[in-house]
C-alpha cells in the first residue's frame, strides 16, 4: 500500500515538473504562496484551530472573513476583531493627550454632558459645527467636504478658547452593539485628533460613543445607513 502511494506521489510530482517548465516564475511563485496558505490552514485544522471560523454577529447574512476575500457593501458596519488572548477585549483607538479633567468629574470646572447643547439650534453656529460622515466600517475621515468642515470647527475653537466640545461617534444599525460602541469611539477620537493637529486645545475636546443607539434615520437602506455613520458636536461655553 505504501509503495503504491509513493509511486503515485512521484508521478504527480513528475507531471507538475513538466507543466511547471511552461510557466513563468511569477506563476510558480503565486502557486507556491497559495499552496503555503492551504497547508497552513490544514495544520491549523489538525490542531483544532479553524482560522476561517468566527462568530456570526450579523442577522442579515453569513459572510467570509479572510485576508483573501473582500467584503460586500451589504455586510455589517463592523469587522470582527481577533481575540488573540481569548479575553473578549475590544480594541479601542489609541488616543493621545487626554484632557486633565472629564466633564462632570469632581474638581472639573466643566459640567456633565447634559449641560452641552446642539449648536445646530443656533443659526450662527449651525454652519460651523457640521457633522462628519464616515465610510462603511471605517473611522477614516475622507473627502474635502469633511476636511473643510473640521477646519471651520478648528478655526472657531481656536478663537473661542472658553468653548468646550463633546464629539459624539455614531454608527448605523447593523452589527453587534459592543463592536459599534468601539467603532463609534474610534470615529469620535479620529475627529478629535484632527482638531488637535489643527491647533485646538486638547483640554477643550471630549469624546463619547453612542454606537448604533441614536440613528438620525430609521430606514433600512444604504442612504440612511450612510447618514447615520457620523460624528456630531455638542458644545458648552463657560
Amino acid at each position: 500500500m505504501k509503495t503504491k502511494l509513493l509511486i503515485s506521489i512521484q508521478l504527480i510530482l513528475a507531471v507538475i515538473f513538466c507543466f511547471g517548465c511552461m510557466r513563468t516564475k511569477d506563476d510558480v511563485w503565486d502557486d507556491t504562496k497559495s499552496a503555503g496558505r492551504h497547508v497552513q490552514r490544514g495544520f491549523r485544522s489538525l490542531a483544532g484551530k479553524h482560522g476561517d471560523s468566527r462568530q456570526v454577529r450579523c442577522r442579515e447574512e453569513f459572510s467570509v472573513y479572510d485576508e483573501e476575500y473582500s467584503f460586500s457593501p451589504e455586510e455589517c458596519d463592523y469587522v470582527p476583531l481577533q481575540d488573540l488572548n481569548n479575553d473578549n477585549l475590544i480594541a479601542m483607538a489609541d488616543v493621545s493627550r487626554h484632557p486633565k479633567y472629564s466633564p462632570g468629574d469632581p474638581g472639573s470646572a466643566i459640567p456633565g454632558i447634559d449641560a452641552f447643547y446642539d449648536p445646530a439650534t443656533y443659526p450662527e453656529l449651525a454652519g460651523i459645527f457640521e457633522s462628519v460622515r464616515f465610510p462603511y466600517n471605517s473611522n477614516l475621515i475622507k473627502g474635502e467636504e469633511n476636511l473643510l468642515a473640521l477646519r471651520k470647527v478648528a478655526n472657531y475653537l481656536k478663537k473661542h478658547d472658553r468653548v468646550y466640545v463633546f464629539i459624539e461617534g455614531h454608527c448605523d444599525e447593523r452589527g453587534a452593539e459592543a463592536y459599534n460602541l468601539a467603532l463609534g469611539s474610534r470615529r469620535s477620537n479620529a475627529v478629535r485628533e484632527i482638531l488637535i493637529k489643527e491647533g485646538v486645545n486638547p483640554e477643550n475636546l471630549f469624546t463619547i460613543s453612542y454606537g448604533k443607539e441614536r440613528p438620525l434615520f430609521l430606514d433600512h437602506n444604504e442612504e440612511s445607513w450612510g447618514q447615520n455613520r457620523r460624528a456630531e458636536f455638542k458644545i458648552y461655553q463657560r
